[in-house]
């Protein structure tokens, strides 16, 4: 790797000492886009790549032989000063014409993730917009001057216009590649690449600029385009790994990119304008710069205001369980690089319930905006604290010394909370229970591990009775599951597995339209668990697959029978949830199908939710809900609105119901802005003709505007908690709306 960095040192040294001997400028340019040309040669052959991976580093190699041809060509043309149709002259100009499709095919054999219909039709105007500007500044400096003076075919006049249009070409190829993105494992090299390739555009419009001037070109030009050639070298040095199906990254600032085409033509355009004279065009050119300026600068933020309602939690103003995610797994990225340690913290409120139930939901609402503030005044400006939603919180802490850092956190916080608040005149004490889980090994810093370990922690502090953190050890892990995964081994067996039911209701008409199976555990001395205490366990240790399977056989069963009793101008439908483990079984179809055969429910009144993050990062499920629907069962993405990425791939994914997150839900209090993501996604919906269900509705308020909006389905404790099949059964058949 040192290698390089002398070479260019030393080639940049004798630049300097002698900036004008043209020969020697040519001969050292040559030797290291030679060099350039061996190493991606190299990279080419390693050992462990695939043929696509391979092929990115071929098309430079090319590209660079074609470089070095085209430097010849030029060496001898402006040493002999022959600029007739001789041979240098053929070669230089169809060497340098020929770079421009192999570095366009370099480019754009990095993979990329596929886009639906509007993404490409947006990728199009973006690129649009910088076809454009490019337009501008070659006709401006070397298309214009070469096509309105002179004989076009003189040979210089001729390779100007070949050059100057392909340079067009290769900006656009350049923009399509930093707008769409890359995969994660071509980042590093693409963005090398793309630095390199930017700086050969710019060097060749100055070495076009020249020549159709007549004023050159010299030693400048090639001792300019060692820069590039260097970055373009450095990216063969940076190995790609993993698929092109790898999850797609955005290059720095490509957002920027269609705004930073308009400043530049627009500059352009001023300076054409002030050129030619004050009137008419200057004037003209500037209103019209002012106009989509402004356009532009709203357009902007609207993006910002749509990101950020994205990924802050609205009534905190904390980041959100999708922007902890994200910052969590950057974090974990820098852990793995540096090796630096990484914490996080998990909260819960206790006792915040009772709060709830005792002064309502504004004093609810006032006490979880209250921690959110503790949250802030205990951790540093590079920590993040978010809401994972209702009153669990979370700190991420990407730079810590040590596992004493993340407690002194959990301590200060702690600290905070003691002193009382006094909430709508209520006077309310914060008590909290923080599980601290440290990454300090490299190799240790999954993000959902350390979610994981922190919330076995946070829950060993509940139990905990004076100490009210507590930090993630292996006996935390085992105290909780060694006897408890045997229990739950057996919990099927022993009859202990309860199914209750969530109604799920019309809001125009308050009747009983479906209900949501949801699994207990009535433990031997824990009492009544809900999956929170379990569920995780039963992933971890593969009893979730069993676990599902009995749900959905014992909620068919009893759906089913309801349902036959049911008048023949009504219907009941149920909803099951399938953990995203099941979703990677490839004969979960085949299992779900036996089951509605075994027990005779009927397909169409089969509904399956699963989480939008299972769907949109294992794509290799889609297949298996495919084929459920194929017989008429139906699949609802649940918590929707929590995610974004699954947004480009909605209209991809076999989804036919939307619920929305009763994060959102909690939010309504008749503001139309506290309203804007519950509309969004009915009309989302209605435009995918897709059927969508609330949840979490609370009150009278929520519902009513939740049906204002258009919501014909929804579920939440103002219309009934889960309950046993029994009280089920009385709800279908009292004469009163639920």
């Amino acid at each position: 790797m040192w290698l390089p960095w002398v070479v260019f040192a030393v080639l940049v040294g004798l630049r300097l000492s002698d900036p004008f001997n043209t020969t020697a400028a040519g001969m050292q340019l040559c030797g290291f886009e030679l060099l350039a040309l061996g190493y991606h040669v190299r990279a080419a052959t390693r050992r462990g790549l695939t043929r696509a991976q391979r092929r990115p580093f071929w098309l430079i190699a090319a590209a660079l032989a074609m470089l070095v041809a085209g430097g010849i060509g030029f060496s001898i043309v402006f040493t002999t000063g022959d600029k007739s149709w001789g041979p240098p002259m053929v070669v230089a100009i169809v060497a340098r014409t020929s770079i421009v499709p192999i570095l366009l095919a370099a480019l754009l054999s990095f993979g990329a993730e596929p886009m639906n219909r509007r993404a490409r039709w947006k990728l199009v105007m973006d690129v649009t917009t910088v076809l454009g500007a490019g337009l501008m500044l070659m006709w401006y400096l070397v298309l214009g001057p070469a096509l309105s003076g002179g004989h076009l075919f003189d040979p210089l006049r001729l390779g100007s216009v070949l050059f100057s249009v392909g340079d067009v070409v290769l900006l656009v190829g350049v923009g399509t590649v930093m707008l769409r993105g890359a995969v994660a494992a071509a980042r590093r090299p693409l963005t090398l690449l793309l630095a390199g390739t930017l700086g050969y555009l710019a060097v060749d419009t100055a070495f076009l600029y020249m020549s159709i001037r007549d004023v050159g070109p010299d030693a400048v030009i090639p001792t300019l385009l060692l820069g590039p050639v260097f970055l373009i070298l450095l990216a063969s040095v940076q190995r790609p790994a993993g698929t092109a199906t790898a999850a797609a990254r955005q290059l720095r600032g490509q957002s920027r990119l269609p705004y930073v085409a308009l400043a530049s033509g627009y500059g352009l355009l001023i300076l054409a304008a002030a050129r030619a004279g004050l009137y008419p065009w200057l004037g003209l050119v500037a209103g019209a710069l002012l106009m989509t300026l402004g356009v532009a600068a709203r357009q902007i933020l609207a993006s910002r205001e749509n990101y950020t309602l994205v990924v802050t939690d609205s009534l905190t103003g904390l980041a959100n369980r999708l922007q902890l995610r994200t910052d969590l797994a950057a974090a974990a990225d820098r852990h793995r690089r540096t090796g630096r340690p990484l914490a996080v913290l998990l909260i819960d409120l206790d006792g915040f319930k009772e709060v709830n139930d005792t002064y309502g939901h504004e004093v609810g609402d006032q006490l979880l905006v209250a921690f959110a503030d503790v949250l802030r005044r205990c951790v540093r400006d590079t920590d993040v604290p978010a809401r994972l939603g209702g009153d669990e919180f979370a700190v991420v802490l990407p730079s810590v010394s040590g596992a004493q850092d993340a407690t002194h956190v959990a301590e200060r916080i702690l600290a905070a909370c003691h002193e009382p608040l006094v909430l709508s005149g209520h006077t309310v004490r914060l008590r909290a229970s923080i599980g601290v889980a440290v990454a300090e090994d490299p190799a240790d810093g999954d993000p959902a591990d350390l979610l994981h370990r922190a919330d076995l922690a946070m829950y060993a502090a509940k139990r905990h009775p004076t100490q009210h953190w507590v930090r993630y050890s292996p006996e935390v892990a085992d105290a909780r599951s060694d006897t408890f995964a045997a229990e739950l081994a057996a919990a099927a067996e022993r009859g202990q597995l309860r199914v209750l039911y969530q109604p799920i209701v019309d809001l125009l008409t308050g009747d009983l339209v479906a209900v949501e199976a949801l699994v207990r555990w009535q433990h031997p001395t824990r009492g009544l668990l809900g999956p929170d205490a379990f569920i995780p366990l039963a992933e971890r240790s593969g009893d979730i697959h069993g676990i599902g399977a009995w749900v959905l056989r014992e909620a068919c069963r009893q759906v089913g029978a309801w349902q036959a009793d049911l008048p023949a101008d009504r219907s009941l439908h149920l909803s099951v949830n399938l953990s995203p483990l099941q979703l990677e079984r490839p004969e979960l179809a085949g299992s779900v199908l036996e089951i509605l055969d075994a027990t005779g429910f009927d397909p169409h009144g089969l509904v399956v939710e699963i989480t939008e993050s299972a769907l949109v990062d294992d794509r290799s499920a889609v297949p298996h809900l495919e084929a459920l629907r194929a017989r008429g069962v139906r699949v609802a993405l649940d918590d929707f609105g929590t995610g974004y990425s699954s947004l480009r791939y909605l209209t991809q994914l076999p989804v036919d119901i939307l619920k929305l997150d009763r994060c959102f839900v909690a939010e309504l209090n008749g503001d139309p802005a506290r309203a804007a993501v519950a509309e969004a996604v009915i009309r989302l919906s209605q435009i995918l003709r897709m059927d969508t269900v609330a949840e979490g509705i609370e009150d009278a308020a929520q519902a009513t505007e939740l049906t204002l909006l258009g919501y014909r389905t929804a579920q939440g404790y103002h219309f009934a908690r889960p309950q046993p099949a029994a009280e089920i059964e009385r709800l279908l058949h009292q004469p009163t709306a639920v």
